[in-house]
């Protein structure tokens, strides 16, 4: 089951964006996600927050398929800031780019979503989960800081109806109290307003060149009128902020048409209906002329034989009737298939530390002889020491490869890999249908230089659920945290939070090390027995047993 987190909870009526036909635009995400899922890297995907609207209908959940902790934009420093707001961009224009090519192939409707949910946000809309940006309330137009907005290109590509949207509350860290922000007069932002708009009436009408078909001319809205006149403000940067926006224009202008995003040819369908071969018809064998038989000696007549007397037909007996057959019954009784929202989740959280290069058949006693005595110049000893493709990492890589293809289909398997001290690698979880990917993924894993167990827990579990649908994390370790972190600690503060998770450990090096994180979750320690299969030791450290042959 695929990860997903709570940014915030907002009333309905805010950010309301709407579409063409005068629909909220959020309405419409269930029908556009796979679109942008099958068009779009997943990471550019995660950028639009999705909306659950609440049993009343009165807010609107903005959720977010991304793993980590979300903050504010607000709430970073400048420096933090900059590479968030460089990536917003980027993904921005390339959601932009995707619509341009719809409308161009006649998708009209999906290219004005699109073209709606890609415009500037305002910094309030904007959360972070391990660097990489979030947008809440997608859709209405906001203003980022002056030195990291979108380029004038990236505006471009907005209609004019979607760029005049709803400006954004004060705050997104108030989720369920909207803070009223202070009002500036509206006459000072007509005055900056308006030059801006007569640029861009006058760069869609150079843009509808280069699109097929052209989009519909976007309606003029009258601006009100003023009350009082006013001292207008001082716009000397307005020239140099117009020249830029006409440089990065014929920039846009030169790289025209949009480079190709759709496949351009449809593999084709093989032929229901294939040709005939036809033999040629054979050649039936011409009759050989018949010779004439001589003629037979005429035979004497013989005596009349006597008729023997006319034997009577036995008596037929009545068939019996067959039993029927018996069909064979079920050699094992099938378990009933998990509900979409019952589906366990299993996270494999893997130890790829100095120490995983050992050989699996070496515990960690004779790992430190043999290494005091591989010092001193023993060549025997260094060499019982590596591990090759007998080592603790290999055995278990294996082991989680062959996990992929006996754990029940409907349980989504997650991947994390510590082995330094300054973070975690967090994979996502894997449907059946991507466990090929996770297979190459755990192949690339080498070893590294520390052993961060207390924070590798703790990103699993932030990963799992482990409330409603039950979760076990299964640590794959030879030794205890050399960071400074404190696993049982995390243990506990996890299974306060989540009372179905389970943490099952395998203590590769068979000492029994991570007990206390085993016993805090209910769970168990898993020591590798003489002559067992690590395939069996790994399943059963994830709490599942392989469907029966012939069930569904």
């Amino acid at each position: 089951m695929a990860t997903r987190l709570r940014l915030c909870r907002l009333p309905a009526h805010q950010y309301a964006a709407m579409d063409a036909a005068g629909q909220p635009l959020s309405l419409g995400y269930p029908a556009i996600r796979p679109l942008l899922a099958r068009l779009l890297p997943d990471i550019t995907v995660a950028l639009f927050a999705e909306p659950v609207p609440t049993a009343d209908g009165q807010s609107i959940d903005w959720c977010s398929s991304l793993p980590g902790q979300p903050v504010p934009l607000a709430s970073l420093g400048a420096a933090e800031q900059a590479p968030v707001l460089t990536r917003l961009r980027e993904r921005l224009e390339q959601t932009q780019a995707i619509a341009t090519r719809l409308g161009q192939t006649g998708d009209s409707a999906n290219a004005d979503r699109l073209t709606r949910m890609a415009v500037e946000p305002a910094p309030e809309q904007i959360y972070v989960q391990n660097g990489e940006p979030v947008m809440v309330g997608w859709g209405c137009h906001g203003a980022l800081p002056a030195a990291a907005a979108m380029p004038a290109a990236a505006a471009m590509a907005v209609p004019a109806a979607a760029a005049a949207a709803v400006a954004a509350p004060a705050s997104a860290a108030a989720a369920e109290e909207e803070q009223p922000a202070a009002r500036r007069p509206w006459w000072r932002w007509l005055l900056w307003l308006l030059p801006l708009l007569l640029l861009l009436a006058g760069i869609l009408y150079f843009l509808r060149f280069c699109q097929e078909p052209p989009p519909p001319e976007p309606k003029k809205e009258e601006p009100p009128k003023a009350e009082e006149p006013k001292t207008p403000e001082d716009l000397s940067d307005l020239k140099e902020k117009i020249r830029k926006a006409e440089e990065e224009l014929q920039k846009r202008l030169d790289a025209c048409p949009v480079p190709e995003v759709l496949p351009k040819e449809l593999p084709k369908e093989p032929d229901p209906f294939p040709p005939v071969k036809t033999e040629p018809p054979k050649e039936e064998p011409k009759p050989e002329p018949v010779k004439p038989e001589p003629p037979k000696p005429e035979k004497k007549p013989e005596p009349p034989k006597p008729v023997p007397p006319k034997p009577e037909p036995p008596k037929t007996e009545a068939p019996k009737p067959t039993p029927p057959k018996e069909e064979p019954k079920q050699a094992q009784a099938c378990p009933p298939t998990a509900k979409p929202w019952e589906k366990p989740e299993v996270a494999i959280l893997l130890d790829a530390s100095g120490s995983m290069g050992l050989p699996a058949t070496l515990n960690n006693a004779d790992a430190r002889a043999l290494a005091q005595k591989a010092a001193m110049g023993d060549p025997a000893a260094r060499a019982r020491l590596t591990g090759g493709k007998g080592s603790r990492l290999e055995v278990a890589k294996d082991s989680v490869a062959d996990l992929t293809r006996t754990i029940p289909p409907e349980v989504d398997l997650g991947l994390l890999v510590f082995g330094r001290c300054e973070g975690t690698d967090n994979y996502k979880f894997f449907s059946n249908a991507e466990r090929p990917q996770m297979v190459a993924q755990v192949q690339k894993i080498q070893t590294q230089e520390g052993t961060p167990l207390a924070r590798g827990l703790e990103r699993a579990g932030n990963m799992i659920d482990g409330v409603s649908v039950p979760g076990t994390i299964v640590v794959v370790s030879d030794g205890e945290d050399s960071c400074g972190g404190d696993p049982c600690a995390v243990a506990r503060a996890l299974k306060q939070k989540k009372p179905n998770l389970k943490i099952n450990v395998i203590s590769v090096d068979g000492s029994g090390t991570g007990k206390c994180m085993a016993e805090i979750s209910g769970g168990r320690v898993l020591k590798p027995r003489e002559g067992e299969n690590w395939d069996d030791l790994m399943l059963r450290a994830t709490d599942q047993a392989p469907r029966p042959p012939g069930c569904p």
